[in-house]
């Protein structure tokens, strides 16, 4: 950050002050302890002693009063604005999680025909129909609380996330290789051979990208603006 001795800050005249503050980039301004004149504008906020007024859109700041004689101590802080990049992600994370959530509740509502539709009820892996939408529902809902978490600058929404894109990564392998095996019996008793491998294969093709997306989403912001993640 930027810092302005005491020395500097020894004028009255408002137009020369308001000089030693311009920056080329769009800064919000935090004013530390300054003596001898106040400050009006943006979110004010008073923390260890010092106060702060933050700006994250275009505001006016005005400075009041005259300085006189600050102590040597005294700073001006420039602080960087949040980046609007988390909040990006996480507004996609949640979308994408509230979509996977009601196509889960889709999935349990038509588990019956879906079994049907690949013969599963003349194997033992029909239970497969119902736990699969149950776990996509808690990997969805998860990713979407994770987008949350990011909307809100919470760096435990990376976790969050990566931990619901691990959930639905086991779950679509899983479901895959389940999947390859209905279509292999079944056909096995059709006459045709082989045919569950390239299903399987598929599938676990699929889930893979489909991580490496998702992952993306919840690791760009920790990588991009990190520093505007809150650790709490």
């Amino acid at each position: 950050p930027q810092t302005r001795e005491a020395s500097e800050l020894n004028t009255s005249n408002e137009e020369l002050l308001s000089g030693k503050f311009l920056h080329e980039e769009d800064y919000g301004i935090k004013i530390a302890n300054v003596y001898g004149f106040t400050a009006v504008g943006g979110t004010k906020r008073t923390y260890s002693g010092y106060t702060s007024h933050e700006f994250t859109s275009s505001g006016t700041m005005t400075i009041e009063g005259s300085p006189s004689l600050p102590p040597a101590t005294t700073t001006i802080v420039y602080a960087n604005q949040k980046s609007g990049g988390p909040r990006v992600f996480g507004a996609l994370a949640m979308l994408l999680g509230g979509l996977g959530v009601i196509g889960s509740l889709f999935e349990i509502g038509r588990a019956g025909d879906t079994i049907r539709m690949f013969s599963a009820d003349e194997t033992s892996y029909s239970f497969w129909f119902y736990v699969d939408p149950i776990l996509g529902i808690a990997s969805a809902a998860l990713f979407a609380y994770a987008g949350f978490l990011l909307w809100n600058y919470k760096k435990k929404g990376v976790l969050m996330g990566l931990g619901a894109v691990g959930i639905n990564t086991v779950n679509g392998v899983l479901g895959s290789v389940i999947i390859g095996m209905i279509t292999e019996e079944v056909g096995d008793a059709a006459g045709v051979d082989g045919f569950g491998a390239i299903v399987a294969s598929g599938g676990i093709l699929l889930t893979v990208l489909g991580a490496v997306c998702c992952g993306l989403i919840v690791l760009l912001p920790l990588f991009m603006n990190g520093n505007d993640l809150d650790d709490e």
